[in-house]
């Protein structure tokens, strides 16, 4: 009995560190999502621009909906002639979890009354060394710098190869839920939070499996990983200057 359970074991340590038959995500919903992600990281790249172009003017809140709109829409021109065409050749489809904090920061800078409310929110979040925010955007650089010596066949392991199979699924699963565990009292229940975005990441993997059934990029992307090193170092000035 003992060996038959251990044979069963065995194999099924076997197919969640399997890496040889990846499910994929379909070509229609590649490409949907290549031009749906663009367009929401656009659109926020626009309100961002827009708080500052029209800041203090009599139609700021007019030229904020036509610029989000025009680089939105900007993204979903097929060919050549799009935005999603040329970013989807230089950086590839953005990632979910790209997608769904510029989704937030979108919908609440546009609702909010103060252009620095979700500027406020994610430092709210941010507010202690074990809050979840910190943790994942930490989890998330130092991901990106494996990733990048894996990239350079620097590590003992095929990093990204791995993360075709179930079993780095379900480390995300357990990192992005680690923080909620130990520090709850830190970690709170907004749509902006990293602990919050990270297992919605992991529901539409599962679902979709998008943007290319490898879960490393469904968790990041090189212009998130570059965004969350600059958003550490602004944190870590802040808080030097602050006891200083």
């Amino acid at each position: 009995m003992s060996l038959q359970m251990t044979a069963q074991l065995s194999g099924w340590l076997s197919q969640a560190w399997a890496t040889d038959s990846p499910v994929l995500p379909t070509a229609g919903a590649m490409q949907v999502w290549l031009h749906l992600g663009w367009s929401v990281v656009l659109a926020w790249l626009g309100v961002w621009l827009a708080g500052r172009l029209f800041a203090g003017r009599k139609h700021a809140a007019q030229g904020k909906w036509v610029t989000v709109l025009f680089l939105a829409a900007f993204a979903w021109v097929p060919g050549p002639g799009g935005a999603a065409y040329w970013l989807g050749l230089a950086f590839q489809a953005p990632s979910v979890s790209s997608v769904l904090m510029c989704a937030a920061l979108l919908a609440s800078r546009l609702h909010a009354t103060s252009g620095n409310r979700a500027t406020r929110l994610l430092n709210e979040n941010a507010g202690s060394s074990g809050d979840a925010a910190l943790w994942l955007a930490w989890m998330g650089v130092l991901l990106g710098w494996a990733l990048l010596l894996d990239s350079f066949a620097v590590l003992p392991l095929q990093l990204y190869a791995w993360g075709f199979s179930p079993a780095a699924l379900f480390l995300v699963v357990v990192m992005a839920l680690l923080p909620w565990v130990v520090g709850r009292r830190t970690c709170q229940f907004s749509p902006l939070a990293p602990g919050f975005v990270v297992p919605v990441v992991a529901l539409v993997f599962v679902v979709w499996r998008l943007p290319t059934g490898n879960v490393w990029d469904a968790v990041i992307d090189p212009v998130a990983w570059l965004a969350l090193q600059g958003w550490l170092l602004k944190c870590s000035w802040s808080r030097y200057k602050k006891n200083s």
